[in-house]
């Protein structure tokens, strides 16, 4: 029963928070609207998990559909690709029946090869990070697209230095996939063939770029409205999927290396580094202090942080040092605007308290060195004669 009570309570916050977005913004009724929508989604949804519970359904699909819910309304109903409220709802229900198939089936096959875990206050997370990074990514594209003239950009470019470009970028990327192929083939040949469906898909994303930039250079097509649009719907999406979802295939991960705490570390050193680069001018000023210290401390955080994940048996070193440079940034670089401070402090301590399994041939090693003389004999207890 307790399970029950916490499911039923996650639902009812996605399906306050999902109401009370379609009543009061998406159907344009205001507070009023938001008041009813918030309580009538919540008490759906949960009426849904008592039910779906008590007659022995599958209850996943149903909590992928209603998580998804938000952060579909949101991509459709944005001004970048300015559909509106029908965008909004025709988004949302795409979303979920996605979420619901695809997703779900994803997620399904990946727990079962061990590639993701399904911990408690899954469907949450996938709601509430899926929500705030789609609306995150949609509102850094709407500022940049206000920035940045990306139609006059690129008719300052060279017609055909642009398409060299494009060209040169996918050939890199399809030969750094080959040579993660070979890892696991014998031959090139296998790995080129076990290639070819990422080369085909680079072909044709080289073939929509070089057509997208003719016509730019011709006039026919606006590359702003391309860009804000296409921006518009891949980019949030793909945010409000692979965020949430992060958790899961880090929490695999960190069976055998602190994979956890050192996304945290790397992501917290990083943003002490950002602050140590941004005051580096001033470091030649007089009474400069130690602004010095955001480009050490984050440089050593990010060094540990790949140590812990390449040598796990050093995590309780490494964890430590993170956590005393992660309270030593606060001090000479502002701890890295404080987020990055207190995410260098929360992946040390993951580090350091790290109980995953290492590597069992390290373990056996000293077993399977042993020559058959270095074995000791076991008499005969046989009576012969």
């Amino acid at each position: 029963m307790i399970k029950l009570f916490f499911e039923t309570l996650s639902m009812i916050v996605i399906g306050l928070v999902t109401g009370a977005f379609a009543g009061g913004l998406v159907f344009g009724k205001g507070l009023g609207g938001a008041v009813i929508g918030g309580g009538t989604g919540a008490a759906l949804l949960a009426l849904l998990t008592m039910l779906f519970h008590f007659m022995k359904w599958n209850k996943a699909k149903m909590k992928y559909a209603s998580a998804s819910l938000l952060p579909g309304a949101l991509i459709g109903g944005s001004q970048l690709l300015g559909f509106g409220a029908k965008g909004a709802v025709i988004f949302g229900f795409c979303n979920a029946i996605i979420y619901s198939t695809l997703i779900h089936k994803m997620v399904e096959n990946h727990v079962n090869k061990e590639r993701y875990v399904l911990y408690h206050g899954h469907y949450l997370n996938l709601f509430l990070l899926g929500s705030i990074g789609t609306f995150v990514a949609i509102n850094v594209i709407g500022i940049i697209d206000h920035l940045v003239n990306f139609n006059k950009v690129a008719m300052e470019l060279p017609f055909y230095l642009t398409n060299l470009a494009v060209v040169v970028v996918a050939l890199l990327i399809y030969a750094t996939g080959v040579l993660i192929k070979k890892r696991k083939q014998e031959t090139w040949s296998q790995a080129v063939q076990a290639s070819r469906n990422m080369l085909f898909i680079l072909a044709a994303i080289v073939a929509v770029l070089m057509g997208v930039f003719t016509c730019t250079h011709l006039g026919m097509v606006q590359l702003d409205g391309v860009i804000r649009r296409v921006a518009g719907l891949v980019l949030p999406y793909g945010v409000g999927v692979f965020l949430p979802l992060s958790f899961g295939y880090l929490l695999a991960s960190n069976k055998h290396r602190p994979v956890m705490g050192a996304v945290f570390s790397l992501v917290g050193g990083s943003l002490i580094l950002l602050v140590g680069i941004s005051v580096a001018p001033m470091l030649l000023l007089p009474g400069s202090g130690l602004m010095w210290a955001g480009l050490v401390i984050g440089m050593v955080m990010i060094m540990l942080s790949i140590l812990a994940m390449a040598k796990p048996e050093t995590h309780l070193f490494t964890g430590c040092l993170i956590i005393i440079c992660s309270i030593l940034s606060f001090i000479g670089a502002a701890g890295g605007l404080v987020v990055g401070g207190l995410l260098g402090l929360i992946g040390g301590t993951f580090i350091a308290a790290w109980n995953g399994v290492l590597s069992k041939t390290g373990s056996n090693d000293h077993d399977l060195s042993k020559s058959p003389k270095d074995i000791p004999t076991v008499t005969s207890n046989t009576i012969t004669g």
